[in-house]
């Protein structure tokens, strides 16, 4: 009952509300994947307590007080992202630049500090690129959801006119009511706080849903690190991160009934910068085992999006209306500031370095999701906002771990082989993912519940000299997720009103890493 007054609480809060963020968008952009160099990619990026790897230095800062000399390194990567749902598949492919740094070494002729190294890291942490193809036969029609969405909301404000002084009802009502009112969708009964509206009658007709969704962009990081050795046995580091992000979508929705239907799309940009900060430890107790230690703060970032939306409807055969057209129901493009604090990061590694041949090593983080938080811009006096948003976040997303093994053989002085496994847990509370009642922003619907994510890694390193290296890695990834069309509804005694039927989206990457490096 309390999460049903919540969603209508937040339907018909007032101005730009049609687009303010919600739990869905905390989420996308908190998440990170398994990107760095080959050789921690190789290793299942299982690198927090070994240090002298530019990724190991993302992971632990400490990392970089292994460093006996100065480096520069690059890596570049091939990915193809598919997606699969029943026998309807896309892929999307591109090369990039995943990793770029260097190290600086500056010893210190002091025998407990014997030097101090700084360096800088880019590193690409997440990659939007994707194109999803979803279609089948629904249980519910997306106009159900759209009418039992708009009660309480004024029809006499939804109406768009040709008038360029007259109000513009995107501006401050539900954009999925708007959209759903001029397109002849949804039909108006009462007056006030008791108006509700019904869907157009289709006949019980089961629509036939797809959905498109394109998507580009990346969240890249970039860590500005310090740090040394304490008598050769206790590394310490901190990092400045600094995150930037583009993240393009355009989704639609369609409904094919026997004679009609209908398509509604969405466009939105996102551009954000953040900060944070990171401190690590690494600790050699003996020669071969080597314990890591690193906390990473939470981001603070500043998102500004631009978004639009539009309604394309041929619904005559089940409009009664008279005066009904066929027609395109536009809004215009619209922009909408937020800030999001995204949930710290606590890392626990282990190695062990068995002589000069073997090393076997994991990582296991804690991040709780729950502690997201989505806040005004500074100076904005509406500090309540973002309230019901951020009870969402601390009641649907919970504590998760991931956890990360690698390992290392050398063959040779010069040829090194690698194998490596991640394991990402999901975010969800069980029942909120059972449910599938996630809070949408305006009448953008779609929305993902990802499964748990797997990488199986593995690859090779040669050293062409003292200076010159080259690292090889081939990372698979897989993930099973359920793609919603729109939220299901349930009434007040928790029984399934409208049900959304998502569908089983599978999705795969393969990737292909090629690190070259140069120490001096």
């Amino acid at each position: 009952m309390k999460r049903i007054i919540y969603i209508i609480a937040l339907f018909v809060s007032v101005a730009h509300f049609s687009y303010a963020q919600g739990e869905v968008e905390a989420l996308n952009y908190s998440r990170s994947g398994l990107f760095g160099t080959a050789r921690a990619m190789a290793m299942g990026n299982a690198f927090g307590a070994l240090g002298g790897d530019l990724t190991g230095v993302s992971i632990n800062p400490a990392g970089i007080g292994v460093y006996r000399s100065s480096e520069i390194v690059g890596t570049f990567g091939f990915m193809s992202n598919s997606s699969e749902v029943g026998d309807t598949k896309e892929s999307k492919s591109d090369f990039n630049v995943h990793n770029l740094g260097f190290v600086g070494y500056f010893p210190l002729r002091n025998e407990t500090m014997p030097m101090i190294n700084f360096g800088f890291t880019h590193n690409r942490q997440k990659s939007f690129n994707s194109n999803i193809r979803a279609a089948g036969y629904g249980a519910s029609t997306m106009i159900d959801y759209i009418a039992d969405r708009s009660a309480g909301v004024d029809p006499g404000k939804l109406i768009i006119s040709d008038d360029n002084n007259a109000p513009d009802p995107f501006y401050d009502q539900p954009w999925l009511t708007v959209l759903g009112y001029n397109s002849g969708l949804i039909i108006p009964s009462g007056s006030g706080k008791d108006v509700t509206y019904a869907p157009v009658n289709t006949k019980g007709e089961t629509p036939f849903q797809q959905i498109n969704s394109y998507q580009r962009g990346y969240i890249d990081q970039y860590d500005f690190t310090i740090g040394t050795t304490i008598n050769n046995v206790l590394n310490v580091g901190v990092a400045i991160n600094i995150a930037d992000i583009y993240h393009y979508t355009n989704v639609e929705v369609l409904e094919d009934f026997d004679n009609g239907g209908y398509t509604l799309g969405n466009e939105i940009t996102v551009n954000a910068s953040g900060v944070g900060a990171k401190f690590g430890l690494i600790y050699r107790p003996v020669n071969a085992i080597r314990l890591g230690l690193a906390y990473h703060t939470p981001m603070i970032y500043n998102f500004s999006e631009r978004f639009s939306a539009d309604m394309a409807d041929d619904m005559g055969a089940y409009v009664t209306d008279p005066e009904y057209k066929p027609g395109r129901t536009d809004s215009k493009i619209y922009t909408n500031y937020y800030d999001l604090k995204t949930p710290g990061k606590v890392v626990l590694s282990g190695a062990a370095v068995l002589g000069n041949n073997f090393i076997v090593s994991a990582d296991y983080e804690m991040i709780d999701y729950s502690t997201m938080r989505l806040k005004v811009p500074g100076g904005n006096l509406n500090r309540s906002w973002y309230d019901i948003d951020n009870d969402y976040i601390k009641s649907d997303f919970k504590l998760t771990s991931n956890l990360r093994l690698g390992m290392e053989y050398r063959f040779t002085q010069q040829l090194s082989g690698r194998l490596g496994y991640a394991w990402m847990q999901n975010p969800y509370n069980d029942d909120f993912k059972d449910a599938g009642i996630a809070a949408v922003s305006g009448s953008n619907t779609v929305f993902r519940m990802e499964g748990d994510t797997n990488y199986f890694t593995g690859g090779f390193g040669y050293r062409f000299s003292r200076a010159f290296y080259a690292d090889i890695a081939l990372v698979y990834q897989y993930q099973n997720d359920k793609l919603y069309p729109f939220p299901n509804l349930f009434t007040e005694g928790g029984e399934l009103a409208i049900d959304a039927a998502p569908f089983d989206l599978k999705t795969t990457s393969i990737r292909g890493l090629l690190t070259l490096g140069y120490r001096f």
